[in-house]
């Protein structure tokens, strides 16, 4: 019997190949947490560990490697651990994607099987291969995104994947992931600071978010962050690809970012020189050459300027030195105004009270282009843009998690609050409070009334928490459930002044219930149970706890109390502390 090696071969590789799925975190860096993670294969042959690469070469000289694609693809998917709201990234050859072979539903069969959602999928298009036909491609690529799948293309700019496949791309393309060439590096070199920015913008433009792979340096992830804006980050620094029972016990950690927002805010720190009125200018000029940072402050009797050494030295010629050189330095900070303009004329800003959008709104009204920043080490200096920058990307954050109906910000700045004043180790104090039987009003007089109730709740809270600032938060959980934080030490006024609290929005919620309904105390609306009852009009439940950065704790606590709190009739205040229920008249 003749054997045909080259098939048994076939069948070897395909039935002793040991395909172990390992995945790389991608972090989201505004929001502090882990994005996504990508799929890459590692393989084992009768023991043997093999390098993916080899294996893959092998595959295609055997015209084998679209069966080892889909085996891989396979694996990664069902082997992949449910994280809720997190992607998964598989890398797939583009004429794979556009072949039959490939199966116009077979990926979406392996997803759904799996458990998890196509939107929640991305198909990273590798540079390992030409596209034969870029119109058969988008077609196939629209095919996928319409089962709600989404398309990233891996490592743009390098091998098939150039500038102008991007373009052509445009409309189709969820993700962008500039590859580790630029990224790695990039707080050390300005031409890779330039490529990296101009990737981001050519990416944006079209729609795609940029992802930044490679990244393995503290300084590059601040670069990346701060000068270019990144969101999306991928590399060595976080986590090496892991298989699958590390990534359900992964542990992001990004306390640096706090480190790298404290840093962009400090700018440079202002140094003060005194210099007699009467110093000659030429001696005046060698004194400020000693000094290597860009701004300082002159100190002149009892004026003060700030100096931008960049700018006054480039604009110094020697006609003007020769000219000024044996002048009196007041005489010339006169003549020169424009190189030596007054401190206090700058925008001045306290890091404690920066109010991001109060703020943006007057940088952008200023025409200077730095601004001072005055805090416990002294004045720095601060590029005007490079600070709006930052505030942007803020205020930007801020709104996304912001509720829509009354704007107060929503489970994230919540959880950071929370986190935030862990850190600080100071006593803090969550409060939870909802409306009782709302769903129950908004059946009974409908979703617009419902509605706005949620919103006078939302701007009562707010001008609560605007009473003190220093010590207050407020912010919605989502429908009828929101939480203020309080971080003062005497838990016995926090308690009365969340009784006082919550009396004033019950008394407010009065309005949205008809006469008849407040004359008698009560509404006809259904109960949990769907029957007809009796229900108290305008009470709220809330809970007061002692703080805690165990948010899963501090939910179990409040959820045993809100249960003891629901059984009284009318508004009430459970204060652990006390351990005691407060009832609240009207």
């Amino acid at each position: 019997m003749k054997i045909d090696v080259k098939e048994w071969a076939k069948r070897e590789l395909l039935e002793g190949l040991e395909i172990i799925p390992h995945y790389q975190p991608v972090v989201n860096l505004v929001y502090k947490k882990v994005f996504g993670y990508e799929a890459l294969s590692r393989f084992r042959l009768k023991g043997d560990i093999l390098n993916p690469l080899k294996i893959f070469r092998m595959a295609e000289n055997m015209d084998l490697a679209g069966d080892l694609d889909i085996m891989c693809r396979e694996t990664a998917i069902t082997e992949f651990p449910k994280i809720e709201g997190v992607l998964l990234f598989l890398n797939v050859f583009p004429s794979y994607i556009a072949s039959d072979y490939f199966g116009k539903r077979r990926t979406f069969e392996f997803v759904v099987e799996a458990g998890l959602k196509p939107e929640l999928v991305v198909l990273e298009i590798t540079e390992v291969e030409k596209l034969p036909d870029i119109n058969l491609f988008k077609r196939a690529l629209s095919h996928y995104k319409d089962m709600g799948f989404c398309v990233g293309i891996d490592d743009i700019g390098t091998g098939y994947n150039s500038l102008q496949l991007l373009l052509e791309l445009e409309g189709h393309l969820d993700f962008v992931k500039i590859p580790r060439e630029l990224v790695d590096g990039i707080s050390r070199s300005k031409i890779k600071h330039q490529l990296v920015k101009v990737l981001t913008e050519v990416s944006l433009s079209i729609g795609a978010k940029p992802i930044y792979e490679g990244v393995e340096q503290e300084e590059d992830i601040k670069v990346l962050f701060n000068e270019i804006g990144a969101e999306l980050i991928q590399g060595f620094y976080f986590a090496k690809p892991m298989p699958k029972e590390d990534v359900v016990k992964f542990n992001l950690n990004l306390d640096f970012l706090s480190k790298f927002e404290d840093d962009y805010f400090d700018g440079e720190t202002l140094e003060f020189i005194r210099i007699n009125p009467e110093e000659k200018f030429g001696r005046f000029l060698e004194i400020l050459e000693n000094y290597n940072s860009r701004y300082v402050a002159i100190e002149l009797e009892q004026n003060r300027y700030l100096v931008d050494l960049w700018k006054l030295f480039y604009s110094m010629n020697h006609i003007k030195r020769n000219l000024y050189y044996y002048k009196d330095v007041g005489e010339v900070i006169k003549k020169l105004s424009d190189f030596f303009p007054e401190l206090d004329s700058f925008p001045q800003f306290f890091p404690d009270l920066l109010k991001v959008a109060n703020t943006v709104d007057a940088l952008t009204s200023s025409h200077y282009e730095v601004v001072l920043i005055k805090g416990a080490k002294g004045i720095r200096v601060i590029e005007r843009q490079a600070l709006l920058d930052i505030l942007y990307r803020k205020l930007s954050k801020e709104l996304l998690d912001k509720n829509p109906l009354t704007q107060l910000p929503g489970n994230n700045s919540i959880k950071e609050k929370i986190e935030e004043l862990s850190k600080s180790g100071k006593d803090f104090y969550i409060c939870y409070l909802d409306l009782d039987n709302f769903k129950a009003f908004n059946d009974a007089y409908g979703f617009y009334a419902g509605d706005q109730m949620i919103k006078k709740v939302g701007f009562l809270l707010k001008f609560f928490q605007e009473g003190d600032p220093l010590t207050r938060f407020v912010g919605h959980i989502g429908g009828d459930d929101f939480v203020v934080i309080l971080w003062t030490p005497n838990v016995h006024h926090i308690a009365n002044e969340l009784v006082e609290l919550i009396r004033d929005i019950s008394k407010e919620l009065l309005s949205f219930y008809s006469k008849e309904d407040i004359q008698r105390g009560y509404f006809l609306g259904k109960d949990r149970g769907d029957n007809i009852r009796e229900l108290p009009v305008a009470s709220v439940s809330a809970v007061l706890l002692k703080g805690s950065s165990d948010m899963l704790e501090i939910s179990k606590r409040s959820a045993v109390y809100k249960k003891k709190v629901k059984a009284h009739k009318g508004s009430a205040l459970f204060v652990e502390h006390l351990n005691e229920i407060l009832t609240i008249d009207l």
